[in-house]
């Protein structure tokens, strides 16, 4: 017979268990949504625009993508571990978040449209390039931070709602592009993005506030919002786009930098390889980000059940890696002579061994931030940018999307010593917890 303080402990315990699992499931369920229309998106992609203009434009989305990560993850993190907060001070949290993820996503954008413009080939005038690349950075930066906004709002359900309908609007709207309208430049880029507005305005306008007022009716806070979280929000916000936002910014650049190291045709092969590894990482993303929620509040018993998530989730993404690996030579057999089999089942293979191996790496980094302790992650996340790019260097000019793939997964096993060696020191009762006026700690 258990005693009443076990007893007593064991509630909390299997209480964060049971929030961390549901919020994994919602959030992995919005990313498969993302990750199988996705596939379709890609395959149908492949079939109806010429390969070397496929790698160019992938190109181009690639740096519209990693000019919004660097812009958003400071601010989008923020979000996850500071609206549970409530009341008047989540409120002004998210206002201070959407402003500067525009403010820097527009300067990424600027950048990203300077570099495209001067080693892609386009058929718009450099000035319309930055212009097209800046403003779409912007749409995909405020995409990305809406659906941290709802994590950190407890609404990680409504996730599968925008992510499901802007991947079905993109779809059709690809096809009509590729059929109605094939001659208009960026079919890739204005598909992805004119969705994610769409969505971004829904999620912005209708779920997000309503998730705000629920939250505050339950935690009936009245935190406002003072120098303490404005201190806070700065420190965490940009420690994160650093340690983070480079590191997202780093990878979804590859693509960009397979096309202009080896060629548009490698680039293309790549970029429908990487999709695989895009979608077996964000299993990983998913439970990471439940944990962090709910560590906030609970970080002993959410630290407790680290080791065991890394472990089930490195099996599960190991498990569907050799799945996709294994279909892959049919699938590059549908779209045509330009996409050798075996090659690209060797590519999504050592892309999904990549990815296999990190998830212990992910968790401990979530758990890390969600206690406002970055720079640990920053030094790691370093270490990984520096050896990815030495790799990347030396490989890609050489041997294209299966350099570029080897690279990755080199950069890999230096995250999962770190992930060993972080998940071994994360000691529950080395929490952090809240000071008494409420602010991060």
């Amino acid at each position: 017979m258990s005693s009443p303080a076990r007893a007593d402990e064991a509630a909390p315990a299997t209480n964060v268990r049971a929030r961390v699992s549901r919020d994994s499931l919602w959030l992995a369920s919005g990313y498969a949504a993302t990750a199988g229309s996705g596939f379709v998106f890609w395959l149908l992609a492949a079939v109806w625009i010429p390969q070397a203009q496929l790698g160019i434009e992938a190109s181009v989305l690639a740096a519209v993508m990693a000019a919004a990560a660097l812009a958003s993850n400071g601010p989008g993190s923020a979000l996850v571990v500071m609206l549970p907060l409530g009341g008047p001070a989540a409120r002004e949290t998210l206002r201070r978040a959407l402003t500067t993820t525009a403010v820097l996503s527009l300067v990424s954008g600027v950048v990203a449209g300077a570099v495209v413009a001067g080693l892609l080939p386009s058929a718009l005038p450099p000035v319309a390039t930055v212009c097209v690349v800046a403003t779409c950075s912007v749409a995909w930066a405020l995409f990305n931070v809406q659906a941290q906004a709802l994590a950190g709002a407890s609404d990680a359900r409504a996730t599968l709602i925008v992510n499901g309908s802007a991947n079905l609007l993109k779809l059709g709207l690809l096809a009509l592009l590729a059929f109605a309208a094939h001659a208009t430049p960026l079919i890739l880029v204005l598909a992805t993005i004119l969705p994610a507005i769409a969505m971004t305005t829904v999620s912005l306008t209708v779920l997000i506030p309503r998730a705000l007022r629920r939250d505050n009716g339950l935690s009936g806070s009245v935190r406002r919002w003072d120098g303490d979280l404005a201190r806070a929000f700065r420190r965490f916000a940009f420690e994160n786009a650093i340690a983070v936002g480079i590191v997202m910014c780093a990878g979804l650049s590859l693509s960009f930098l397979v096309t202009t190291l080896a060629s548009p045709v490698e680039g293309a092969i790549f970029a429908i390889a990487f999709q695989f590894s895009v979608a077996l990482d964000l299993v990983g993303v998913a439970v990471a980000t439940a944990l962090a929620r709910s560590a906030v509040g609970a970080f002993a018993h959410t630290a407790e059940l680290a080791h065991g998530y890394a472990l089930k989730v490195s099996i599960a993404v190991g498990a569907l890696g050799a799945t996709a690996a294994i279909a892959t030579p049919l699938m590059f057999l549908l779209l045509g002579r330009g996409y050798p089999p075996l090659y690209g089942m060797a590519v999504v293979g050592i892309l999904a061994a990549a990815s296999a191996i990190r998830p212990g790496y992910d968790i401990w980094s979530a758990l890390s931030r969600a206690r406002h302790r970055v720079r640990p992650v920053l030094v790691g996340n370093a270490v990984w940018l520096l050896t990815l790019l030495a790799f990347v260097l030396l490989l890609v000019p050489r041997w294209g999307a299966l350099g570029a793939s080897t690279a990755v997964v080199c950069a890999a096993l230096v995250l999962t010593v770190i992930g060993i060696v972080g998940l071994r020191h994360a000691h529950p009762h080395r929490a952090a917890p809240l000071p008494s006026k409420g602010a991060p700690a």
